[in-house]
């Protein structure tokens, strides 16, 4: 006896559309956790490379019995220079000839990346940034970088006191050795000895938001360039917060907006005649990563106190146990 079979029921429009929603709203719950642990393992990176940068300073310091100078005008250079041979980066340091100015060959070639300056290491560049960034706003094309050094709570300007900074208050590692004249050729010359406030409680490198583009005329993550702010934070603002102040910022003549800081870029003003100064900033979600004194790396909420900020700034202020909390 045969049975007649039931017609196949397919999909109702309504029950299609449900079910597209429901798939929807998964990804859309999904999407959010990926993008975290994303961030979460591109912070870790960015606080390894600081952890690096730490120990490259305190293996140079065992060797020399100095930190590295923060920057020098005669010849031009920074302190990342001087610490490459820490950073498993001596085939670099090899070709680096300390007689001449960072844009002069073979430091630079115009116009190409050639030059030791215009070659890139990942421990430049936080992953949540922009890796492989480079300088190219003007004919000196170099490597840009996520790291900086603390130049405590003082703007800069060429063989000018800065009426904002006391000393007795306490000085930064990194600066000129008299705090009062902006002697680009006298760098501060910095033991471990002298941080009198603790090396867990005085930062050496944190972390800047880098230019948009790498052919933006603007500093933000210039840190192969001694002049100022470029290779230098300050405490002058809290993390991620204010205005950055620097002559370095803005579109030039032939530009569209000439003399205007661009506006995908941190926030800045230039000022050709005046103090500069440059916030700490980064890319993670409510602070910046900070490398101590003692090689240790801490996460500072932006939300510091101001006064703690620059505290942790300097390292003779008379502040031990500042903390970051």
């Amino acid at each position: 006896m045969s049975h007649a079979s039931s017609p196949r029921r397919a999909f109702t429009l309504i029950e299609l559309l449900v079910v597209i929603a429901i798939i929807a709203i998964l990804i859309g719950l999904l999407l959010p956790a990926v993008q975290k642990v994303r961030e979460a393992a591109a912070r870790a990176k960015c606080q390894n490379n600081l952890k690096q940068w730490g120990l490259a300073m305190h293996n140079m310091h065992d060797a020399t019995g100095y930190l590295p100078e923060g920057n020098r005008a005669n010849p031009r250079r920074v302190w990342v220079v001087l610490v490459w041979p820490y950073v498993e980066q001596g085939s670099m340091y090899a070709v680096f000839d300390q007689t001449a100015h960072f844009y002069q060959p073979p430091n630079t070639y115009t116009n190409t990346t050639d030059g030791i300056y215009a070659k890139t290491a990942p421990i430049y560049y936080c992953p949540s940034d922009r890796p492989g960034a480079l300088w190219k706003g003007d004919i000196y094309w170099r490597a840009r970088g996520n790291y900086v050094i603390n130049w405590g709570n003082i703007a800069v300007y060429r063989n000018v006191a800065d009426p904002t900074q006391d000393p007795a208050k306490g000085v930064a590692p990194f600066g000129y050795a008299d705090p009062a004249v902006q002697d680009r050729n006298s760098p501060r010359k910095t033991k471990l000895t002298d941080f009198a406030d603790g090396t867990s409680q005085t930062m050496l490198v944190s972390e800047v938001i880098m230019a948009a583009n790498d052919t933006d005329y603007d500093i933000r993550g210039d840190m192969m360039n001694d002049d100022r702010p470029c290779t230098q934070f300050m405490t002058v603002n809290t993390p991620n917060s204010g205005t950055d102040v620097t002559p370095f910022c803005s579109q030039r003549s032939g530009d569209p907006n000439p003399g205007q800081p661009y506006p995908w870029n941190p926030p800045c003003t230039t000022a050709n005649n005046a103090y500069a100064h440059k916030a700490a900033r980064s890319r993670h979600s409510g602070g910046v990563n900070v490398v101590f004194g003692d090689g240790s790396v801490q996460f500072v909420r932006d939300g510091i106190d101001l006064k703690t900020w620059r505290a942790l700034g300097t390292m003779n202020g008379g502040e031990p146990g500042a903390g970051v909390n």
